[in-house]
């Protein structure tokens, strides 16, 4: 008896649980897509999930009212861990004892001073790197803007930091703070399979981001709009096809998340050639059948598809009155479209994907991370303008280099003595990032220059500006992709047609042709307009001579002669990106256009598309 009247309580507890959770559920929003089942074991992840928002928030907070102390705890607890492997003990990890034992005892590094030890654990020795409490998770190939890929290891710490702070950490805080809590409509994820690659070790060489994205996809796969076999679907274009086709069936999302903004912009000019076909299989309720996809796969799609005439229709005429504006147009329930973008160079993205979100969307810069790390948060999401990222305490160890007169210097020219920690940092100035991470580099050159506009309690709160392996350097000077741009945009307000895209190269990459000896910039840009005239393109180079005292001297003495500038085909620069893509071994997820190429056969693919 007192067991049945124990299930009848628990019974009436769980009625009354199931009908609040109902009415939260109706009250937040949720796609009509999505069975109620479905709905109250998502609404159960989502309350979950809210709790360890809530905690992670908390510890971050506490963590930025003792910055340096949070430092100091991450760094010698990476030391004493990792003082018995190889390269702990190559460089004296025992006798560190504190913060400045290590500033005084370690160099500054660079890839080529890990390479051998990344190497070795590559290849299974695990300890050349990471200590006995640590794992490897994987290895990252990095994106090779500034030279070849590397590969870069991931640890289980780092690997758990980065997912932990994708889902739950102050990032999340922050979209709940200013856009509104959470609810259960859909999402649209812009992201592709691939086909992972190993290491002689067994452990997967890839990248990090696709990989937990996978799981992210596991985990929440009826949130997102794309059936869980689309990620069979390992080319970028059929893939995007995909996304677009289910993510276009439902009226109802509220996000769409791609890892960086031009993968997002990319997304939608596929989808503005190519919305005759997607408004007819909407229609059809069927995948068009020219799409190189595998039989299999694309019988599972087409099974998870029907006929949809009446938003086939409702599509059409939004196609019809152009992309500007287009996508509350198409997803009224939309708040924002997730994509980190930084630096003045990837502007022009930010510009041209704000066009077709309109003002009341969000283009929202979540993270500052790089293969290396993940570093930086984005607490004011909302802000106009370039995103603005807060270190994290507890993930990585910070170090600055001072940058004067946007001059970076080598490797050999740097002065460990220099090296300041972020507590020293001054409002308005530039810096080079050093960095200490969870992985096996210890005052590791990343390679990014950053501004501090602020701090977030007593965390530094920095801009991106540039990497600092994309200077330009043709005859002794060295000219950074900043100061260049810099001049590139000034020129660009004066033109008639708008500038879409560029890249610059200096002419040592390029074949030796009559005439062209001398050494000068080779610009490669892409207008939306008429066609420039000489006088217009050759505004950067006055500009630029204007600017920059050094390139106006070594033009003035004739070191450097006048830039060339190629205006390419419309549609180059996304050529130039699928071709990247498919000889190299950048993967689409981690794509970032070089705005200064390094590599003859770049330049060549370029002149040779002239």
């Amino acid at each position: 008896m007192d067991l049945c009247w124990l299930l009848w309580q628990l019974l009436e507890v769980l009625a009354v649980l199931t009908v609040l959770a109902v009415l939260d559920i109706r009250r937040r929003g949720y796609s009509s897509c999505i069975r109620w089942p479905r709905l109250l074991w998502l609404y159960t992840i989502r309350q979950l999930g809210a709790i360890k928002v809530y905690k992670m928030h908390r510890n971050f907070e506490r963590d930025v009212r003792r910055f340096r102390e949070a430092q100091s705890d991450f760094l010698m607890a990476r030391i004493r861990r990792c003082e018995n492997t190889a390269y702990g003990r190559d460089n004296h990890f025992s006798s560190i004892r504190s913060v400045d034992d290590f500033r005084r005892s370690h160099p500054v590094t660079d890839f080529a001073r890990v390479e051998n030890y990344v190497n070795r654990m590559a290849d299974g020795d695990k300890s050349a790197l990471l200590g006995d409490e640590d794992d490897i998770y994987m290895f990252q190939t990095s994106s090779g803007t500034t030279g070849k890929n590397k590969r870069i290891p991931l640890s289980a710490q780092a690997a758990r930091d980065y997912q932990d702070h994708m889902l739950s950490g102050p990032y999340q805080w922050a979209i709940r703070r200013d856009l509104g809590s959470w609810n259960l409509r859909r999402m649209i994820n812009i992201s592709n399979g691939r086909t992972p690659e190993y290491t002689k070790s067994g452990h997967v060489l890839g990248v990090a981001a696709s990989i937990l994205y996978d799981k992210m996809n596991r985990v929440f796969k009826h949130i997102y709009t794309s059936p869980l076999i689309s990620l069979q679907v390992k080319s970028e274009f059929e893939s995007q096809y995909i996304h677009m086709l289910f993510g276009l069936r439902d009226k109802e999302i509220f996000s769409i998340i791609a890892v960086f903004v031009h993968n997002f912009l990319s997304w939608m000019r596929r989808m503005e050639v190519y919305q005759e076909d997607l408004v007819n299989d909407v229609r059809r309720g069927r995948i068009k059948e020219d799409l190189n996809i595998p039989q299999n796969v694309r019988a599972e799609l087409n099974a998870k598809l029907s006929p949809m005439p009446e938003r086939a229709a409702e599509i059409q005429r939004e196609f019809a009155k152009g992309f500007k504006g287009i996508i509350p147009r198409l997803w009224p329930y939309l708040t924002r479209v997730t994509g980190l973008w930084s630096g003045a160079s990837n502007e022009i993205y930010y510009k041209e994907a704000k066009e077709m979100t309109g003002p009341d969307v969000h283009i929202v810069s979540f993270t500052y991370s790089a293969s290396e790390s993940l570093m930086g948060v984005n607490m004011k999401i909302t802000r106009p303008g370039a995103p603005r990222y807060a270190l994290l305490p507890d993930t990585t160890f910070y170090e600055f280099l001072p940058i004067h007169n946007d001059r970076v210097p080598d490797l050999e020219e740097i002065n460990p003595k220099d090296l300041l920690l972020p507590h020293q940092l001054k409002i308005g100035q530039e810096y080079e990032l050093i960095l200490t991470n969870s992985s096996g580099f210890y005052r590791y050159r990343v390679g990014d220059v950053l501004r501090v506009v602020g701090f977030y309690q007593q965390s530094p709160q920095l801009e991106f500006l540039y990497r600092s392996g994309q200077a330009l350097n043709v005859n002794g000077e060295k000219l950074s992709e900043e100061v260049f741009f810099r001049a590139l945009r000034e020129a660009a307000k004066r033109w008639p047609s708008t500038l879409k895209d560029h890249t610059v190269a200096g002419s040592q990459f390029a074949p030796s042709q009559k005439g062209t000896l001398d050494p000068h910039y080779l610009l490669f840009i892409e207008v939306e307009g008429k066609p420039l005239t000489e006088e217009e393109t050759g505004l950067v180079d006055a500009i630029l001579r204007e600017q920059d005292d050094e390139y106006a001297s070594f033009r003035k003495l004739g070191k450097i002669v006048q830039m060339k500038v190629h205006q390419m085909p419309t549609g180059t620069f996304s050529r130039f990106r699928s071709h990247l893509i498919e000889t190299t071994a950048v993967t689409a997820a981690q794509f970032k256009m070089p705005r200064v190429l390094k590599s003859r056969d770049k330049v060549e693919w370029f002149l040779s598309n002239v």
